[in-house]
């Protein structure tokens, strides 16, 4: 890996390696005023070219400067090796991912590590471990991963479970459900024990790592896996909604159970607490007005 000055004419934009919609002229203007501050960008080279990996925005700046030339941070890899650096380098630093943005990234990334455990990928792009269980369900049913019968942590451990997609030692996070939108996973703060009780036991492990070769099915090309369309996802039935529901308000009366929790319930701040009577008690006023009919 080395930094040098680099043409612009010799750098090669592949729109499969950029995940974003478009970019932001704010964006492209507030770096041209910064230029001298700004880091380099990352390239990777692919088979003696240059692909822009990270700084497409710094990229349009440099032109919009009249720029020969651009600082860049070489590596040299396979396009496979550049499209899953780009699924996760934007998540961390630059201009913020949009949901739809964030959404792609996901998607590409457990194309290219299907294997990965809904933790490990949760951890590793920031997001929650919700919204990676529920892509990956989707690119199940849509055919665009294979459903494993295990998966790999962190610690490079094959964990094996039934039920896959829905294995509850990956889907249930540690705070309450998040939406696709939310990008931490972190446990709820204040409620000492509510982790205990939202975590299930861990899966058995075992030290084999997972094999993927029977699955020559599934696209292995960088730039199919980059430029396939999100899969179309049916809406969910009113049962499986009624369940969902259930189960998030179970988890909430769990961790009022937790132990710690009375203490820390009566220390909280009366709005706090005001606000969360007034759901609860709305929340029991609508059930009581849907079972009337």
């Amino acid at each position: 890996m080395k930094i040098r000055e680099i043409p612009l004419d010799d750098l090669v934009i592949e729109p499969s390696l950029n995940l974003r919609d478009r970019l932001d002229d704010f964006t492209v203007e507030r770096y041209a005023d910064s230029w001298e501050r700004l880091p380099p960008i990352t390239i990777y080279e692919v088979e003696k070219r240059y692909l822009i990996a990270d700084g497409f925005h710094r990229h349009a700046a440099a032109v919009m400067l009249g720029k020969r030339s651009i600082k860049a941070e070489i590596i040299q890899g396979t396009m496979t090796e550049a499209l899953d650096f780009v699924a996760s380098v934007n998540l961390f630093h630059g201009l913020p991912l949009t949901r739809a943005e964030r959404r792609r990234a996901v998607e590409v990334k457990l194309k290219l590590h299907h294997d990965w455990s809904d933790r490990r990928m949760a951890e590793e792009l920031a997001v929650s471990r919700e919204l990676v269980a529920k892509i990956r369900r989707q690119l199940i049913e849509g055919r665009q991963i294979p459903n494993l019968p295990g998966r790999v942590g962190a610690d490079g451990k094959l964990y094996t479970s039934a039920g896959l997609p829905r294995d509850a030692n990956e889907r249930l996070p540690k705070g309450p459900a998040e939406p696709d939108d939310v990008t931490t996973h972190e446990g709820s703060r204040g409620m000492p024990g509510a982790a205990a009780v939202a975590e299930p036991p861990a899966s058995k492990a075992t030290t084999r790592t997972a094999d993927t070769s029977s699955f020559s099915e599934f696209p292995v090309d960088p730039r199919a896996i980059a430029e396939s369309g999100p899969v179309a996802v049916t809406s969910a039935t009113i049962d499986e909604m009624l369940e969902l529901m259930s189960k998030q308000i179970m988890q909430i009366i769990a961790w009022t159970q937790a132990e710690g929790f009375v203490e820390a319930y009566r220390a909280a701040r009366p709005n706090a607490r005001g606000l969360f009577h007034t759901a609860a008690i709305k929340l029991a006023a609508r059930a009581d007005q849907l079972r009337r009919g």
